[in-house]
């Protein structure tokens, strides 16, 4: 049986399908890494998977490398969009492309420690989604230490969780985390936005269909090599944008299409 580092020992090999989902942009010392990387923590869960790949616009090899990696890798589903479209677009492009029964991401950097995700996959039988949350990091100290890679990144994850929470009376602990989703359930919803708010939308819409989740601790990790961009100006200037503009929408003026109401399912 396979193994991987990012898989607890003991952990249960699961019967249904896993689809991965990943973008990279200029990513070139991440990329190949993260293909092995991601190849051996879904053999070690499941016989059925996939990495859906989206290159972003690369300028540098991404592309080239993650082309030639699909050649001896079957698993691997790799897509190209014609210039930089950046998360939220990526984030439905990728969902509308899985093909297995249950579907999350995680970054090219490896940014979130999946390893107890891994383990609670099992308790899909009880929930219809499992919510990754970083525990305890909305306070001003771990905010700074423990939430993104700088004081800066963790302030503006801060400042947006707050707002979605405030304004949606969304009561997850994290909304900028690892989702695992029924692939039936996510698909069957309109994305209506392209920000890094689109993470939250999805929240969002299954809550709103009625759906179960439960929270596993995924803790965030340090980017090592590269350079982010989702905390660039314009992307939180768009993502506020969204917040906003969709808050008016959907909860001011009530143009959405369900108005149920999910249920957190504790251990």
């Amino acid at each position: 049986m396979a193994s991987s580092a990012d898989v607890p020992p003991g952990t249960p090999r699961v019967t249904f399908g896993l689809s991965m989902l990943g973008w990279a942009l200029n990513e070139q010392d991440n990329i190949a890494g993260y293909i092995d990387r991601a190849g051996a923590f879904l053999d070690a869960l499941t016989d059925r998977y996939e990495l859906v790949l989206i290159d972003d616009g690369s300028t540098d090899r991404t592309w080239e490398i993650v082309t030639e990696a699909r050649r001896t890798r079957p698993w691997l589903k790799p897509y190209q969009n014609k210039g930089n479209r950046g998360s939220g677009y990526n984030t439905k492009r990728a969902l509308s492309l899985a093909t297995e029964d249950y579907v999350f991401w995680q970054t090219v950097d490896w940014s979130y420690d999946i390893r107890q995700l891994a383990a609670a996959l099992p308790q899909l039988a009880e929930v219809d989604v499992l919510q990754g949350v970083r525990i305890g990091t909305t306070s001003a100290t771990r905010m700074i230490t423990e939430r993104s890679d700088n004081p800066y990144k963790g302030l503006v994850s801060v400042v947006n969780y707050q707002l979605i929470r405030l304004l949606f009376g969304l009561p997850f602990g994290d909304f900028q985390n690892v989702t695992v989703y029924p692939r039936r359930l996510i698909q069957s919803v309109t994305l209506e936005t392209e920000s890094s708010f689109t993470n939250a939308e999805c929240l969002l819409k299954t809550w709103w269909r009625g759906a179960t989740f439960r929270e596993v601790p995924v803790p965030f990790i340090k980017r090592e090599r590269g350079l982010g961009t989702g905390t660039k100006p314009r992307a939180i200037l768009k993502a506020i944008s969204d917040i906003l503009g969709w808050w008016l929408r959907w909860i001011v003026l009530g143009q959405r299409d369900a108005r149920g109401r999910g249920r957190i399912i504790p251990r």
